[in-house]
């Protein structure tokens, strides 16, 4: 963090209660964080997990302070964020040599034009891989982003857009990032194949498409089951930057017009015991399209995203698998 830049843009603000968030890989640092902003800010610690920009705190959080001030991510653009928020991005700066990369299966399968992306921490390390790629002869080109998104080639959880602008020119995608999260997401989005390139272990690139194929075998499986449901429970989730309350509404005028019930509930940590608690045979996620997708084996009763209700019972598709992105969505109240 840079506790003066940010000191700064609070004291413009005119703030004097703050929020401070932090994702779990920077809460060893809160202490140090905290106590620089209790230097001039009355300052409040979120200890609840978060998901990013656009889960900036709740309703009543809001009421307490002036402003957000959340680490380790970028905003999302066209949110209207209902108090300040100030995001101190986080950009992993360590070096590490590309010189050891294999890159036997891309010669092997002849991918000359690669499209690369990223998630938000590790943008000096695509643009250094990138280099990288072009010195050996490799054709590469960054996406452009959509409104969601503040930087070309960047990805969100729900949010491929650059992959998409290059998805016709390209011979496979390349994502730099920790984990599986942000790929098997881009390889449930494209056609064209995922590699992921996973910062946190030894340099190699893995291919996503066997899991993604596994994954949407199972996804379809779970859509199946809500072929027979009779009772729906449509969530509309209450983070800012998940909020899509139009899209709930269509959604249970559409369950409704297929003679089913359907109920419209409110959740900001969605939790299977509630819908148990319903006695629900079918649960469409209008949040957060990864809560349906990677979280589906907590919930006894088939969850469903908002683009699998329609595969299913609108046939749209045409058999293949389309990921719930969020573009845009709803202001709040």
């Amino acid at each position: 963090m840079d506790p003066g830049r940010v000191i700064n843009k609070l004291k413009e603000l005119g703030a004097k209660r703050i929020l401070l968030q932090l994702p779990d890989g920077l809460k060893p640092n809160v202490f140090e964080y905290f106590n620089e902003l209790s230097k001039n800010f009355s300052v409040m610690v979120s200890s609840s997990g978060f998901y990013g920009a656009c889960d900036t705190g709740t309703m009543d959080e809001w009421k307490n302070v002036d402003a957000v001030v959340q680490m380790g991510h970028t905003e999302i653009p066209n949110i209207n964020y209902k108090v300040p928020v100030i995001f101190e991005e986080y950009i992993n700066e360590e070096h590490r040599s590309f010189n050891e990369l294999d890159l036997s299966e891309l010669e092997k399968k002849n991918y000359k034009n690669i499209s690369l992306a990223y998630s938000i921490q590790y943008r000096k390390s695509a643009e250094e891989l990138s280099q990288f790629l072009s010195e050996r002869g490799f054709k590469v080109s960054i996406g452009r982003h959509d409104s969601r998104l503040k930087y070309d080639g960047q990805l969100l959880g729900c949010n491929f857009s650059p992959l998409h602008d290059q998805e016709s020119h390209v011979d496979c995608h390349i994502i730099v990032s920790t984990g599986v999260f942000h790929a098997l997401g881009a390889q449930l989005s494209v056609e064209k194949e995922v590699f992921i390139l996973d910062m946190s272990e030894p340099f190699r690139l893995r291919s996503m498409k066997a899991e993604a194929e596994r994954h949407i075998r199972r996804r379809f499986a779970n859509m199946a089951r809500a072929l027979e449901a009779k009772k729906f429970v449509i969530v509309v989730d209450t983070k800012i930057g998940q909020y899509r309350m139009k899209l709930a509404e269509k959604m249970m005028k559409e369950v409704q017009g297929m003679g089913k019930s359907a109920v419209l509930a409110y959740s900001n940590e969605s939790s299977p015991i509630e819908y148990e608690n319903m006695m629900a045979d079918c649960i469409i996620f209008t949040g957060c399209p990864r809560v349906a997708t990677d979280d589906f084996d907590r919930y006894k009763s088939p969850i469903l995203t908002a683009q699998e209700f329609n595969m299913i019972f609108k046939k749209k598709g045409n058999g293949k698998y389309i990921m719930d992105e969020i573009v845009t969505v709803d202001a709040m109240p």
